[in-house]
């Protein structure tokens, strides 16, 4: 019985002091940015192996000739475009959101009307 006592005394003082007035922060703008960020190095990296792998051994040096450059290229761009749009999601995930509570008031009388706005 003690034990029991014990155990709920615990659970009433861990949950009043779990509830936090710290504000949260955007966890689906971090998970996206992470999903992103990841993706991309990944594409550009696979891009990069394949531009690598499939360049021509002979006398054209830029490799101009085969088109075997344009899929590698077009998958580097690619990763590279996700990385740089999943960098700022993630980093603006991160930060705290303090979410103002913005309230609007209609006011309409016989004489005419009136907005008002709380934030």
């Amino acid at each position: 019985m003690r034990l029991a006592a014990f155990g709920v005394i615990l659970l009433l003082v861990g949950d009043a002091h779990a509830e936090s007035t710290a504000p949260a922060v955007d966890t689906t703008r971090r998970d996206v940015g992470t999903g992103l960020s990841v993706g991309g190095l990944v594409l550009g990296s696979v891009g990069a192996g394949m531009f690598f792998l499939t360049r021509p051994s002979g006398d054209d040096s830029c490799g101009c000739a085969s088109r075997a450059w344009v899929f590698p290229t077009v998958l580097m761009s690619v990763g590279g475009a996700m990385t740089l749009t999943g960098v700022p999601l993630w980093i603006t995930g991160q930060m705290k959101l303090d979410r103002a509570r913005t309230q609007a008031e209609l006011q309409l009388g016989p004489l005419g009307g009136s907005v008002r706005l709380l934030f």
